[in-house]
């Protein structure tokens, strides 16, 4: 390919080539050019990212960037050599900062777009929503007694209600957003809890209920299989529960029960 079809690509690609520089490349037919473009080219999108992504870059965009960087440094030790390697690996190169740059491209712009959605939303309306739902789940934690920490989030909802009245929409939105993450978290506490609680309510039962078995048991007159069974058993179902596998022990109880009918039978 010509030296200048190249530069062209490069042009329409990134539109920062000085015209001098495709001057001079064009007059001598200099295929060591192509690693300064390249190299220019590799720089510019670093800095993109950078500024578009920061520490975040996605990672298809991330393997794409270190694929045309890998194109760049082949490109460097082609020359001066090979030049056809050289120039197809500058093509590479070029190529993939192409999709790259178009990629950021319109990640930005859905960003901004995505911003004046926001922005023109009723900020009021989804804070007072939010904060009829945080009721609802405060109701539930103090009725539960769960102990949860609330003073953070209702913090949240003061600073978004000023945050609003001030006009300050991006930090409103921050705000809400911190809270919305807050709300999670309590209703994820919230559901932990009542699944102990309802875990300790069962272990309980099971205990109490053992008690009582062991009593029928210990009026059997004689040693049977379903007798030493059902001391079997309660052995297990007490290290179940002492490991908290509540779910295996329920399932161990209910044999348990079955024995101990066939035993009462025998003691009458």
């Amino acid at each position: 390919m010509k030296t200048l079809a190249l530069f062209t690509i490069f042009v329409l690609v990134f539109g920062t080539l000085s015209t001098s520089l495709v001057s001079d490349a064009y007059a001598q037919n200099d295929p060591n050019i192509l690693l300064r473009i390249a190299e220019q080219a590799d720089k510019q999108i670093k800095n993109q990212l950078d500024r578009s992504y920061g520490d975040s870059v996605p990672s298809n965009i991330e393997d794409l960037y270190e694929k045309a960087h890998t194109a760049v440094e082949s490109l460097e030790n082609s020359l001066p050599d090979d030049v056809e390697q050289a120039r197809e690996d500058f093509l590479t190169a070029m190529k993939l900062f192409q999709q790259i740059s178009r990629m950021v491209s319109t990640y930005t712009t859905e960003t901004k777009v995505s911003t004046s959605d926001v922005s023109d939303r009723d900020l009021k309306s989804e804070l007072n929503r939010l904060h009829k739902y945080f009721q609802s789940l405060k109701s539930v934690s103090e009725k539960q007694k769960t102990g949860i920490e609330l003073s953070e989030i209702q913090r949240l909802f003061i600073l978004a209600n000023e945050q609003i009245i001030a006009d300050d929409t991006q930090g409103a939105i921050q705000t809400i957003n911190e809270i919305k993450s807050l709300i999670i978290s309590i209703k994820e506490h919230i559901r932990d809890y009542s699944s102990n609680s309802a875990s300790d309510r069962v272990k309980e039962f099971i205990l109490k209920q053992l008690e009582r078995i062991q009593k029928v048991l210990d009026r059997a007159d004689s040693e049977t299989a379903d007798l030493e069974k059902a001391n079997s058993l309660i052995e297990e179902i007490e290290i179940l529960i002492s490991e908290d596998k509540i779910s295996d022990a329920k399932k161990k109880f209910g044999e348990l029960n079955k024995i101990v009918k066939i035993i009462k039978k025998s003691i009458r």
